[in-house]
């Protein structure tokens, strides 16, 4: 199934796209198009996917949300042309207070119709309707606003913990030139991230599969790519499509970011049901925080997906988390003991540790972040 969008009118267009992304629906930006292309683009790409599908395979048909505004009788003409020419289902977007456009819209082939003013709420109903969406699993970001906050080695615990208790989760490294989360999971990948990307156009779930590394523990990773430049071959577009398709067969998927703040790692950050923000206490690790929670707030990442936890808490000479609290203007959600022995002898023996010493601090205090969160995301804060 693919998502369209044809409109004349780029601000409701643009505010589609990031419901679509809220929704965990993949629209890339070349599935947004203007109205005289239209029946054309979804032609084209109903061609192009009887080609790529398999003989016998269910047509789940495409999915067309036409913008009626600002021109609404040529957007009606385009409506009807679509229905005539198409088996898309179309999804009409306008005003709701104007009810002879409703019944025009649905006498033209829309299947439903939305209130523009509304379209959140609207949209995501119209897609559980249209048993779109199904039961989709949470994405847990994890990110780190400064380096060697140990993100990484959260990531790793949080999803192996995920994974014990919910028997399934995928985790994916977009730490894109310097991942590591292989060598935490004691991994030799024979396909990244980047192989993935390269073959965007034909993504399925066997596909998916063939990219995933399966760890002792059960984790299935997508690592990141081998080599710095295959870094250029994974877009925005392609996270989307990427997580919208995992976030089908998982139930939950954690995602290492790196603090690029790149397109592919905005969107990533836009799709976390819970953004997890690692930190340490001191200066700079607090400095470069509230900097992210600014560009946070800009890019419309609301406050109450966002949870502050603080790592490695007992070194010498620390702020207090107080003081910590204090200078970014929220509370800190969880605290992870600092226990660098046991961590770091896990890290290099490539066993999370929380599988490795279950029993030390570090790792009950792991255990609990995960379940929490796991809480929190499907709780929707």
């Amino acid at each position: 199934m693919q998502y369209f969008v044809a409109s004349d009118e780029s601000v409701i267009a643009d505010q589609i796209s990031k419901i679509l992304v809220q929704l965990r629906q993949a629209c890339p930006a070349s599935h947004i198009m203007r109205m005289d292309v239209a029946a054309s683009a979804l032609e084209a790409a109903k061609s192009v996917a009887s080609k790529r599908s398999s003989p016998g395979a269910a047509d789940s048909g495409d999915i067309l949300l036409i913008v009626l505004a600002p021109d609404f009788e040529r957007a009606l003409g385009v409506l009807r042309d679509v229905h005539r020419r198409t088996t898309a289902r179309i999804l009409a977007v306008g005003p709701a207070t104007d009810t002879k456009l409703v019944l025009r819209a649905l006498r033209e082939g829309a299947l439903e119709y939305l209130d523009q003013g509304e379209l959140l709420t609207e949209l995501s109903d119209a897609l559980k309707r249209l048993n779109a969406s199904g039961t989709l699993g949470q994405i847990i970001g994890v990110l780190a606003p400064c380096g060697g906050s140990g993100a990484s080695t959260l990531a790793v615990n949080v999803a192996t913990v995920l994974t014990r208790k919910y028997q399934s989760c995928a985790l994916i490294d977009l730490n894109l030139e310097a991942g590591d989360l292989a060598p935490l999971l004691n991994l030799k990948p024979n396909h990244t991230l980047s192989d993935l990307c390269q073959n965007i156009e034909r993504l399925d779930y066997s596909l998916l599969q063939g990219c995933l590394s399966r760890s002792e523990g059960g984790v299935q990773l997508l690592p990141a790519p081998a080599n710095i430049a295959d870094a250029a071959t994974v877009t925005a577009d392609a996270i989307d499509s990427i997580l919208s398709l995992a976030c089908r067969h998982f139930p939950f998927v954690v995602l290492d970011m790196d603090h690029t703040f790149r397109p592919e790692q905005r969107r990533a950050m836009l799709h976390s049901d819970v953004l997890v923000l690692v930190l340490r206490l001191d200066f700079i690790s607090l400095r470069n925080t509230r900097i992210t929670l600014d560009f946070l707030k800009s890019i419309e990442v609301s406050r109450d997906r966002i949870r502050i936890v603080a790592n490695q808490v007992g070194e010498p000479g620390q702020l207090s988390a107080s003081q910590a609290e204090e200078s970014l203007g929220l509370k800190i959600w969880h605290v992870i003991p600092d226990d660098q022995k046991a961590v770091n002898r896990a890290n290099n023996d490539g066993i999370p540790v929380v599988v490795q010493s279950p029993s030390a601090k570090v790792s009950l205090s792991l255990t609990k972040l995960a379940e929490n969160l796991a809480g929190s995301a499907k709780s929707g804060g």
